[in-house]
């Protein structure tokens, strides 16, 4: 099927004023001849150099870097996706864990720290060299989106919702301004007025994530506005797995990702309403699709736009 797949590149431009699409990272061999037509003369070639390719297919105008998560970026790194990238494109980068989780997960990759309190949570002077350092350093601000915040889900026993949003109050207000910030939660409980003031009063934004244990995203959007609205000059969503359903199911629901084995007709519905927002308050909406979430992001992608230009009258 996805050798004979055609996408609506006409749709994607019509939304392109205000919708940047992208992929939750690109490394999917099974996007081989529906997005990477070049012949890749191994599986390190294909990683290494499968970005280029990417970041000029017409479909996508942004990218989620994931790999960011779990180390920040060298300044190497962003020159070499600067270089591969086109003018215009922009990267939503998710912000190193050690920035966002409290408490170390107890997981052998940890470490020594595996299972103990995390001593730089929140911490804006780590923030400030670690993760913004490398971009402005590598000369690559023209290249940076909105950064993802990726918090866990949190025990009320560690932290309470209050604790919470005081940490966080207090650390967007130390960070520099001329950033695009997001937040993503995993703490439905979280969604609350005082959660979108302070979003507001940093000009950050809440990351509107399809995840399995969160609220759909048609109710995030409810509890923002009984918050007072987002008002950040833009917005960004994380399309990840179906609700209901872990990250390894999903993995194993939908590999080797190569078509879409399950859509998923109310996630697009609450995109389409999203899209509809960012053209009325004329802002730019950030869109990142995963492979988990029906099979195939590329596709999911395509399913989006067609929608999303006739819901508009494009």
């Amino acid at each position: 099927m996805k050798g004979s797949y055609t996408f609506d590149f006409e749709a994607i431009e019509k939304l392109s004023s205000h919708i940047r699409f992208g992929g939750s990272s690109w490394t999917y061999p099974g996007w081989k001849g529906l997005i990477y037509k070049r012949e890749y003369r191994s599986d390190k070639n294909f990683t290494q150099n499968a970005f280029e390719e990417y970041a000029h297919f017409p479909l996508f105008r942004t990218v989620g870097i994931d790999r960011f998560f779990y180390t920040p970026p060298s300044v190497q790194l962003l020159k070499d996706y600067d270089e591969k990238s086109p003018d215009g494109f922009l990267w939503v980068s998710k912000v190193w864990e050690r920035i966002t989780i409290p408490r170390f997960p107890k997981h052998p990759r940890y470490g020594s720290h595996a299972g103990l309190d995390n001593p730089y949570f929140l911490n804006p002077n780590l923030f400030g060299e670690e993760v913004l350092g490398p971009y402005e350093e590598a000369n690559v601000l023209n290249k940076t989106g909105p950064f993802v915040f990726q918090f866990p889900w949190i025990s009320p026993n560690l932290l309470s919702s209050s604790e919470f949003l005081a940490k966080l109050s207090e650390f967007l207000h130390k960070i520099p301004t001329s950033f695009r910030y997001a937040i993503e939660v995993r703490n439905a409980e979280y969604l609350s007025p005082p959660y979108f003031q302070i979003l507001n009063e940093a000009n950050a934004t809440h990351c509107f994530n399809h995840w399995n244990s969160m609220p759909p995203l048609h109710e995030q959007m409810k509890r923002a506005v009984d918050g007072g609205s987002l008002q950040a000059p833009f917005y960004v969503a994380r399309i990840l797995t179906p609700l209901g359903i872990t990250y390894q199911e999903a993995v194993k629901k939908f590999e080797p990702y190569e078509e879409i084995r399950q859509a998923n007709p109310v996630m697009r519905r609450d995109v389409v309403r999203l899209i509809k927002r960012a053209f009325s308050r004329q802002v730019m909406a950030f869109v990142i699709v995963n492979n988990r979430s029906e099979g195939n992001s590329p596709m999911t992608i395509d399913a989006i736009s067609r929608m999303a230009v006739k819901a508009l009258g494009l």
